[in-house]
């Protein structure tokens, strides 16, 4: 079919749907009781969506009864559900929910964490969904357009198509901002797609069935050979488990909350639509079985897939009216779905995670005049990225075949939330505790039960020996941790094992916590609000019988029931004493059977004032008089459990300060004596009748003082002392020893409000011990200090005893590079301070300088340790991709800056060799290349050997001078050039070819060099290539800082390169803390909050950095350790101990791009 025939098409109907969006923006309220009606239940038909349209007919035609569910589940729920529904409407409209979180945090306390909870998960169970979707509408646009049924060249119309959907449910989703959060224009072009849908899928199906004369018989005799099959053999396995979501999705998925609740404007459309509804369903079911008994016997070259048979079915009989019809009835299924499901999931979003968020963090005021603005672009940005998404979730998971493995993947998501959804309708006992943990541990099942497995059959075929084990055998090899047969539970498909786990634990959690952590007071109240429509339906805010059932139900409150809330709380005798004693004050008769005007509401909310606070009684009177739900014996419920708990509360506390081993103390804002404990009376030994409640606390004071207890000194001047900081509140701590020689330790804290609570310990064994273990602690380090010295002399012998060649080329490197990694950490940060052109010019000059010379005594020191022995090379299979990506990586931008053209053509071979070794042998051949090449390329490239058959050949060719024939046998000394100058005005040092050879030899891999004079040059080397392992290791991951990284701890011995790394360090924003001793190094960190360690390998008194970072090291502190030595085992050490290694001299570009990298990682964490 012509392309530009469906897009034409395709824009007429995206237009019609902005004209039914616009009308019923303007006219929607307009419509009558049965339009309005009509026009409700065609808006349920959004839960017909690509996998009923397309998805149930490639499930009847590959298991036959099985796409009933789909369409059972929903019938069900209509016929047998009403009463959930009606009980949502009405909790809808009283509370102007807008959205399933939104419900589930206003039934449990309202809960703004709860709330954010519901909303993260519900969007992660509807992007697959959301995919689906996607994914029908490429696939029926790759079936019209005969590609096949593949999906190239369809992405970008895809991402195309949901930019446009993305825009309309943009314009018409966040149109107005009411509480009501209902769309009359959105809803009415939802109801357009139900009926285009339908209209289609019926057209398709009564073609075929009058196509032929046998037709009619053909379906009979498919119909009548499935029932026979479900006689002969049951229903599948998971059909019930199926009905179950289906059933549960009506309510659960948040598109369906939305429609089925959220623009729920009457009652009495419910009634309507569970007939209207289930017509809708009845004939969608009757349409797919035509087609389904077309797809059983139709040929393979006109239905590859089963999914797309609606399409195939008018394409194979060439009708293209039909086929167009068709595609546009998929389009209005997907269509319908994105625009609903989009809208609530923005509407969650912006009202339960980023408002909040923009709220607390101070960003906008709740009272902002922009809050309306924000609100929608906060809502259209949210549609956006739940489009975006859902398309990246189709793009990388475009390999799965069924679209009802992405829809059942959604149906037992959503599933999750049924048990606080459907308890909190009719279980008072349910509590914000047990939603948490039955929905937290419900979708962690399901992601580890079901979306896991699908994920891990969607990889690439190079992880599927990976994904096939931790399937069959489980993570780690533990049998009983399979993702699709938990504990040994084997007998379960897939489905009906995952449901069972996730949908199972979450109710049993969900009843066993609630009932462990019984609702709060506030849940209580909230949740009676929800069970007073049990009975009563909700008045509408347009009929005057509102306020007179207000009215009414106010005047029912007498003032006995205020006085017998008020014993609740008070008891009998006060309560009756204040209500005579307020009648006799105001000269009014206690008639208990008199309305409760005004005035006693007033008086009753002082009275419980003074006894609960002025907030809880307002609350609780608020509760009793105004008719939102709670009767007022409810109330004096709460209210018991609400002061059993007071009293227990009370008690335990009590009970715990007497059996403490402290004293304590309380004195109140009049420095009066007010609480004391058992112990606080056996240290002090005070007599009987001197502690009383309502005791000056500074006759106490004054009678420890007449004892002596408080040391020499005036009595009075003592008792002024203490009272003074007790009066001005002032925090204190201090030891006292007595007479009989116990110490006592006093700590004094201020209490707000006025008072002073002060608790004594008796320290005494405390103090005895610490001197007695300090004497033994001296003894002991003086112990050490000399088993030190005496080991320390003993390896001072031992290391001038068996001083090698080895040694003496570590000392050297150090010792030559030390002054150099100084001198480059003063020129960087003195390039960093100066300001004139001139001078900056001076200090690059100096740097190059140094770097050449730093450059010139690495290469020395290299030659020598090659020469001498001291490294060998560590061979290990290694992949040829990673060295010679690297290599393009580094050298690109180079190449680019002088003109040349760096080709690297790659290969996936897996050599034997070291990696650090090859990769330097390469980058000196191309960096020789660039050096030398004026113009022209440089290629690196892979030959395989015509000598060796496991061997291949790299090598580099260049466009550059070239080499004379009598200059190729000096090619590989020390300080050779060839007689060449570098057209850049680089000059090198003559000695990366000789190490070149030395690590070649080491290798033993032949070097050859082919070159013409004039034309360019080929440097090449011959290496064996190996087998590429079977398993590779995933490389570990540095954990990031949880803070910024702005104190820095150097340790080095040398006072130069501290006063250098200092002065950088500071330049760059970083606090230095600076160290020469381990000692001090230690005692900066338990001082200062140190967040980077900077350690040098060799410190003073032969103490190595290392040991010092495995003996202190805190958790999560990232640390490098700053050498210059040649110890081939160093590195993999500290790469293990996840230690980053920095090699001297220094470069402060490295230093730098580590520490950003820590900051980096720190803001993202």
């Amino acid at each position: 079919m012509n392309s530009w025939l469906i897009i034409g098409v395709l824009a007429l109907y995206i237009a019609l749907l902005f004209i039914c969006a616009f009308y019923g923006e303007k006219h929607a309220s307009r419509l009558s009781t049965r339009g309005r009606m009509f026009l409700f239940s065609l808006t349920l038909g959004v839960y017909c969506s690509s996998w009923t349209f397309y998805g149930a007919t490639g499930a009847a035609v590959r298991e036959g009864i099985i796409f009933l569910p789909i369409y059972l589940g929903p019938l069900i729920f209509v016929g047998v559900g009403y009463d959930i529904w009606r009980r949502l409407g009405r909790v809808r409209q009283h509370h102007a929910i807008s959205s399933i979180a939104d419900f589930v945090a206003a039934r449990y306390g309202k809960s703004g964490a709860l709330a954010s909870l519901v909303t993260i998960l519900a969007v992660i169970a509807i992007i697959p969904y959301l995919a689906l979707q996607l994914r029908a509408i490429a696939l029926s646009a790759a079936v019209v357009l005969q590609q096949g049924t593949g999906l190239e060249g369809t992405t970008n119309g895809v991402l195309f198509l949901t930019g446009i959907l993305a825009i309309l449910a943009m314009i018409f989703g966040t149109r107005q901002i009411a509480n009501t959060e209902q769309h009359g224009g959105l809803m009415l072009a939802v109801a357009f797609e139900s009926f285009v849908k339908l209209f289609a899928l019926l057209c398709v199906a009564l073609f075929f069935v009058f196509e032929a004369p046998g037709n009619l018989t053909q379906i009979s005799s498919d119909v009548a050979d499935t029932f026979k099959e479900v006689q002969l053999f049951g229903v599948p396995e998971t059909f019930w488990v199926q009905t179950v979501l289906a059933a549960l999705a009506i309510i659960c998925l948040p598109r369906q909350f939305h429609v089925a609740v959220v623009e729920l404007r009457d009652e009495k459309h419910i009634r309507g639509a569970r007939r209207w509804f289930a017509t809708y369903l009845i004939l969608t079911t009757l349409a797919i079985i035509p087609i389904a008994s077309w797809a059983l016997h139709a040929a393979p070259h006109f239905l590859a897939i089963p999914d797309v048979a609606v399409l195939s079915l008018p394409l194979s009989y060439n009708q293209d009216w039909l086929t167009l019809l068709a595609f546009l009835g998929g389009f209005s299924a997907s269509t319908g779905m994105l625009l609903v499901s989009s809208v609530a999931l923005s509407i969650m979003l912006s009202n339960d995670l980023i408002m909040p968020a923009l709220w607390r963090s101070g960003i906008l005021s709740r009272h902002d005049r922009r809050l309306p603005m924000v609100l929608k672009f906060t809502r259209r940005v949210c549609i956006l990225a739940v489009m975006l998404l859902g398309f990246l979730f189709f793009h990388f998971f475009n390999d799965i075949d069924q679209l009802s493995v992405f829809g059942l993947l959604a149906f037992s998501a959503v599933a999750q939330f049924s048990p606080a959804l459907i308890g909190g309708l009719y279980w008072r006992g349910g509590s914000k505790q047990g939603v948490y943990a039955g929905l937290l541990s419900g979708f962690f099942l399901w992601a580890y039960t079901l979306l896991l497995p699908t994920v891990l059959r969607s990889l690439p075929l190079e992880y599927s020996h990976f994904a096939q084990q931790f399937l069959t055998l489980g993570p780690l090899g533990i049998h009983w941790l399979r993702p699709e047969a938990l504990l040994g539970f084997e007998s379960f498909a897939a489905l009906t094992h995952g449901v069972v786990w996730s949908l199972g634990l979450n109710i049993v959690l969900y009843i066993w916590v609630s009932r462990i952590f019984r609702p709060s007071i506030a849940e209580q109240i909230q949740a009676e609000s929800f069970f007073y429509y049990e009975t009563k339906p909700l008045p509408t805010h347009t009929t005057s019988s509102d306020i007179s059932y207000l009215n009414h139900d106010v005047a029912r409150l007498k003032v006995g029931d205020l006085i017998t809330l008020a014993k609740r709380i008070t008891g009998e005798g006060p309560t009756t004493h204040a209500f005579r004693q307020f009648c006799t004050q105001n000269n009014v008769i206690l008639n208990e059977n008199s309305s409760a005007n005004g005035m006693w509401w007033r008086f009753t909310e002082q009275y419980l004032a003074g006894t609960i606070g002025s907030a809880s009684a307002r609350t609780l009177l608020t509760t009793a008089m105004v008719n939102n739900g709670l009767a007022l014996g409810q109330v004096a419920n709460i209210l018991d459990q609400a002061s059993q708990w007071q009293r227990f509360n009370q008690n335990l506390i009590m009970t715990m300060i007497d059996h403490m081993t402290q004293g304590v103390s309380v004195v109140d804002e009049n420095m009066c004596l007010v609480a004391w404990n058992n112990q606080y009376l056996k240290l002090f030994d005070y007599p009987k009748d001197i502690v009383y409640v309502g005791c000056p606390i500074s006759d106490l004071i004054r009678y420890n003082a007449e004892r002596g207890e408080c040391g020499p000194g005036s009595v009075e001047e003592h008792v002024r002392k203490r009272m003074h900081w007790m009066q001005v509140g002032s925090a204190h701590e201090f030891e006292r020893i007595r007479k009989d020689g116990r110490v006592i330790q006093m700590r004094g804290n201020p209490i707000e409000g006025g008072g002073f609570v002060t608790t004594f310990a008796d320290i005494t064994a405390f103090r005895e011990n610490e001197a007695l273990l300090e004497g033994r602690v001296q003894d002991r380090t003086r112990q050490l200090a000399n088993a030190l010295t005496e080991q320390q002399s003993a390896r001072e012998l031992a290391d001038r005893a068996n001083m090698s060649k080895s040694r003496f080329i570590a000392a050297a490197s150090h010792d030559l590079l030390q002054p150099m990694h100084a001198a480059r950490l003063f020129s960087t940060a003195l390039e960093q301070s100066v300001q004139s052109d001139e001078d900056r010019k001076t200090l690059q000059q100096l740097d190059r300088a140094l770097y050449g010379a730093e450059s010139m005594l690495s290469a020395l020191l290299d030659i020598a340790r090659l020469e001498g022995g001291t490294i060998q090379p560590k061979r290990q299979s290694y992949p040829l991709h990673d060295l010679l990506s690297d290599l393009e990586l580094q050298f690109k931008s180079i190449a680019a800056q002088r003109g040349i053209r760096l080709s690297v053509h790659d290969a996936q071979f897996w050599i034997d060799t070291d990696p650090q070794w090859i990769r330097r042998i390469i980058q000196n051949f191309v960096s020789n290349a660039l050096r030398y090449t004026a113009k022209g390329k440089v290629i690196v490239g892979v030959l395989r050997s015509a000598s060796q058959p496991q061997h291949i050949r790299i090598g580099v060719w260049d466009t550059g001078p070239g080499i004379a024939e009598q200059q190729r046998i000096k090619l590989f000394q020390e300080f050779e050039r060839c007689g060449h100058t570098s057209p850049w005005g680089e000059q090198g040092l003559g000695l990366g070819l000789a190490i070149v050879q030395r690590m070649t030899s080491l290798l033993n891999y032949p070097v050859q060099v082919y070159s013409e004079y004039g034309k360019g040059s080929c440097f090449m080397i011959e290496v064996p290539i190996v087998e590429p392992p079977k398993v590779v290791s995933m490389p570990a991951q540095a954990i990031p800082l949880k803070s910024k990284a702005y104190k820095i701890l150097c340790l080095d011995n040398d006072e130069t390169i501290l006063e250098g790394m200092s002065t950088l360090l500071s330049k760059w924003g970083y606090q230095v803390f600076k160290a020469t001793e381990p000692e001090q190094a230690l005692a900066l960190i338990q001082q200062e909050n140190i967040q980077v360690w900077l350690v040098d390998q060799h410190l003073n008194n032969q103490k190595m950095g290392l040991d010092f970072i495995l003996q202190n090291r805190q958790a999560q502190v990232p640390v490098a350790l700053i050498t210059a030595d040649s110890d081939q085992e160093l590195p993999q050490q500290l790469k293990e101990l996840n230690i980053v290694l920095l090699r001297k001299p220094l470069k402060p570009a490295s230093l730098r791009a580590w520490l950003s990298g820590l900051k980096i990682s720190s803001t993202s964490d």
